[in-house]
């Protein structure tokens, strides 16, 4: 059995370079882990860096968007693919140039789950008066790192082990809750879940302090819960004379309440509790009472250089430099074309915006600008939409046979995004029906975003291109990297 031994030393101190790049981190000095955590601020750049990390190439600002899973995902035409992702599109994955990818996306995980657990044991240890705001600021920083301790874990679930409607027997990865150098045994699917669950409302419990308090909001003009407040406030700019301090900022790329409410849904989807899903998107979208901060985006008042949709993102993580890290895949020597593309939108549903403002042409093919270079929010990188959790709540009203409601979420969506041929919607009756058009139409919303491979595997279907089913479902869990050992 392959184990993974996680060998904690010394921490990078990282420094925040302005108000406007909060989330950029440098390193400036080595210094024990214990000097590190001797003031509040230090856990705050700690917190900070495990965003950064998330938001690196190997992990969600390529591979786990548009790069290894949108090509997993059978996205792009083959033959114009590197030859690194053409054997990705084969699942080729032994092959010299894929282990690398495979090997980055472990390890760089491992490490973000090693940091967490870090800041965890030392913030468990730490006093409150050394945090500006005493023990809603302890609390919040502890969920922030339970929550994403817990979201690696379960992407690691969802790229190395089965899906649960396989119901496959075997154990497949670690769940690590320790820093110290110790063996950690993998474990089954239904244990990694249940320790995801786990923390994940263990950090939501944490979080109740700072992110529910009642504040007046100047944009509601009136007193809500401070999260919603500050996802508002601090979505596209950062006020210095704000009360709040920036570290707060930007909440929507970070967790928190909300979005860990999303994430336990996206969970229980993935393990076949419709009816939990169900039930966490609707307190997700209760908590403000009246209001709700994330509306569809109008496509119609979409403007040049914006691409990534952001008014429906629930969470996303943060690259500055996630333009660059695209842009020669937007060239014609490698470029990621998109395939089937007329058959994805066929001439009825040209009209819809995810084609006609997010898809551009070059030398007779489409790529996605999603993530290109000169964007305004190309350093936003969606992980999760309202959307998907419109999806699965379509899912269980359909289970239930409630068709018309859940058809009703879809064609919001493809009204927002500016599809108003709905006719094909009026013919859906059955559960079966509403599954396809809700593939379908998360086939268009998913491009660039590596979420379309994770939907077909959970329901163990063959994946979609557009136009034919490609079975690769015993292909479904990579293999996790050979070495016995990841060194931290």
């Amino acid at each position: 059995m392959k184990t993974i031994r996680y060998i904690m030393g010394l921490f990078l101190f990282f420094t925040l370079t302005s108000c406007n790049d909060w989330f950029e981190v440098s390193p400036e000095t080595q210094v024990s882990s214990d000097d590190l955590y001797e003031k509040g601020n230090g856990f705050r750049m700690q917190v900070n860096g495990l965003y950064k990390s998330l938001g690196s190439s190997s992990l969600y600002a390529q591979e786990l968007t548009w790069g290894f899973l949108d090509v997993l995902g059978q996205y792009y035409i083959r033959q114009n693919l590197d030859n690194a992702y053409q054997e990705v599109n084969d699942r080729q994955y032994e092959n010299a140039n894929v282990l690398p990818i495979i090997d980055g996306i472990w390890s760089g995980m491992y490490k973000v789950i090693a940091d967490c657990n870090n800041i965890i044991e030392h913030v468990d240890k730490a006093s409150n008066s050394i945090f500006e705001l005493g023990e809603p600021e302890r609390l919040k920083i502890r969920g922030e790192a339970l929550a994403v301790r817990a979201f690696v874990h379960f992407d690691l679930l969802r790229l190395f082990a089965p899906a649960p409607a396989v119901n496959e027997n075997g154990s497949w990865i670690p769940y690590v809750t320790s820093s110290e150098s110790v063996i950690n045994n993998k474990l089954t699917v239904k244990q990694v879940l249940e320790n995801v669950e786990r923390d994940l409302l263990e950090a939501h419990t944490c979080m109740v302090p700072w992110d529910s308090a009642i504040v007046y909001s100047d944009y509601y003009d009136e007193e809500v819960i401070r999260i919603w407040h500050i996802m508002e406030r601090f979505w596209t700019d950062w006020n210095t004379e704000s009360e709040i301090a920036e570290f707060f900022g930007h909440q929507r790329s970070r967790m928190n309440m909300a979005s860990i409410r999303g994430i336990l849904a996206r969970v229980y989807s993935y393990m076949g509790e419709k009816k939990k899903a169900y039930d966490a998107i609707e307190e997700a979208f209760a908590m403000g009472g009246k209001w709700e901060p994330w509306g569809f985006e109008n496509m119609d008042w979409l403007e040049p250089g914006y691409g990534r949709l952001l008014s429906d993102v629930v969470f996303n993580v943060y690259n500055t430099r996630a333009g660059d890290i695209n842009a020669p895949f937007m060239t014609a020597e490698r470029p990621l074309y998109i395939r089937n593309v007329y058959d994805l939108f066929p001439a009825q549903h040209q009209i819809d915006g995810r084609f006609e403002r997010l898809l551009s042409m070059l030398s007779g093919n489409y790529l996605s600008i999603k993530s290109k270079k000169g964007n305004n929010d190309v350093a936003y990188l969606p992980i999760l939409r309202k959307s998907e959790l419109y999806y699965i709540k379509g899912e269980y009203l359909a289970s239930i046979g409630q068709i018309s409601e859940a058809v009703d979420l879809l064609r919001e969506i493809r009204s927002a995004r500016g599809d108003i041929s709905l006719d094909d919607l009026n013919m859906i009756s059955t559960e079966a029906g509403y599954i396809q058009a809700m593939l379908t139409d998360a086939r268009k919303e998913f491009i660039g975003e590596g979420q379309s491979f994770y939907l077909f595997k959970r329901l163990n279907l063959p994946v979609f291109d557009g136009i034919q089913n490609i079975d690769f479902r015993d292909q479904y869990a990579l293999p996790v990297p050979k070495s016995e050992e990841v060194v931290f």
